[in-house]
């Protein structure tokens, strides 16, 4: 009997932490890995297009930044993101130059990845409202979150 009422405390204890303090962290982190997802589904995509295209500047620069992307994962989600915003500024030629071949294959996946930036303009919408709600609670509570698990606010789209 006193273990089940220790152990009913115990349930308790944590669920009022996870609905105080990590609820918006773990809808972040959610977001987080299912924008990482997508956007490497898309990466993967541009990469096997890119030897169709002709102007080999462009070309070198979506690699490279891909490739920065990529190192970004690791560093966080500030990271990723900046470095998201930045292949996002440089696609539009890439796109308008993929959008010029005539190959039916090119084409196809083409059409794949114009379907993923639909995808993934709506989960970076989720992804900024699930850390703006995030970055709200960390001012709401700054002692708590930055004493006990060093946890900063976290960029959104809408900032950038």
């Amino acid at each position: 009997m006193i273990i089940g009422i220790i152990l009913l405390i115990i349930v308790i204890i944590f669920l009022i932490l996870y609905l105080f303090f990590f609820k918006e962290y773990s809808e972040v982190m959610a977001n987080y890995a299912t924008l990482i997802k997508v956007v490497e589904t898309r990466d993967l995509i541009l990469l096997r297009i890119l030897p169709e295209i002709k102007n080999k500047k462009k070309r070198e620069s979506i690699s490279e930044l891909i490739g920065k992307r990529m190192d970004a994962k690791n560093k966080g989600n500030n990271e990723f993101i900046l470095c998201d915003v930045n292949i996002n500024k440089n696609l539009k030629p890439i796109y308008d130059e993929i959008n010029k071949i005539d190959n039916p294959i090119v084409k196809s996946e083409f059409k794949r990845i114009i379907n993923l930036e639909k995808k993934l303009k709506i989960i970076r919408r989720e992804y900024s409202n699930s850390a703006q709600k995030f970055n709200e609670k960390l001012v709401k509570h700054p002692k708590s979150f930055i004493k006990f698990w060093h946890m900063k606010p976290l960029d959104t789209y809408e900032f950038l």
